[in-house]
């Protein structure tokens, strides 16, 4: 995205504050200057938009990570086909 300054945030500025924003890590000072500047600026608003949509399908897929023990289990698996392999 080109670098542009808009209002109080330039865009990488207000990239930054979208993706906290998404996790309610910014604060209202900065929610409020990025909405000034996605008021003034096309790109950041595409930005914005696809990051909600993207967000939104991840919550909606229900991941989840794997315990380190299935970490552990798979690593063995695949080093055990790993070494069926080279003998």
């Amino acid at each position: 995205m080109p670098k542009r300054k808009f209002f109080i945030f330039d865009c990488s500025k207000a990239e930054n504050c979208c993706d906290k924003s998404q996790y309610n890590e910014a604060g209202t000072r900065e929610k409020l200057s990025m909405l000034m500047h996605l008021l003034l600026c096309k790109p950041c608003r595409k930005y914005t938009s696809k990051n909600t949509k993207l967000t939104h399908l991840i919550k909606k897929s229900k991941l989840r990570t794997c315990s380190e023990e299935e970490k552990k289990a798979w690593k063995n698996s695949i080093e055990k086909e790993m070494a069926k392999g080279e003998s």
